[in-house]
């Protein structure tokens, strides 16, 4: 699946959620939510953001690491392979 289907779907769900609160908030009236809640809440949403972009980059990096391994891998098979061509 490409990337930018996800972050729509992503980013629709969100939004759905994010509108389902307000409407209860509206509803309710303003809530008298304490100042370190909030700021509890946010910092745990900002964590599980930098969470889910830092393993994305290493999974990235991991998918490097692993061609450029192949390609040593796969150019050490072709010497070998002429090494016996030669030899033979």
């Amino acid at each position: 699946m490409d990337n930018r289907p996800k972050k729509v779907l992503i980013s629709l769900i969100v939004l759905f959620f994010v509108l389902v609160m307000l409407q209860r908030f509206f509803e309710a009236g303003a809530p008298q939510v304490p100042s370190w809640v909030l700021l509890s809440g946010m910092g745990i949403v900002f964590s599980g953001y930098m969470w889910w972009k830092t393993s994305r980059v290493e999974k990235e990096e991991d998918e490097r690491w692993i061609e450029q391994e192949g390609r040593v891998f796969i150019r050490r098979m072709e010497e070998e392979r002429e090494k016996k061509r030669a030899s033979s």
